[in-house]
């Protein structure tokens, strides 16, 4: 058996019954690991729903009482 394309699909809850649906697909070439190409369209499509928070340091904060420099 010949795996041609894979396909990986999430759905979200966000709550108050609604969701959210991201859905990757990938068209296999010769050669393609499809447990590797599996697993990136996975990485992806949780990477979009699920990005990572962006790291925040002391100079990202505006200056004030919980960020006095001085």
């Amino acid at each position: 058996m010949k795996i041609e394309t894979i396909t990986y699909k999430r759905v979200k809850n966000l709550g108050s019954y609604q969701t959210e649906t991201l859905e990757a697909t990938a068209r296999l070439d010769d050669g393609d690991d499809p447990g590797q190409t599996g697993q990136y369209l996975k990485d992806f499509v949780l990477g979009q729903l699920y990005p990572p928070s962006p790291v925040t340091t002391d100079e990202d904060k505006p200056a004030g009482a919980d960020n006095n420099p001085f």
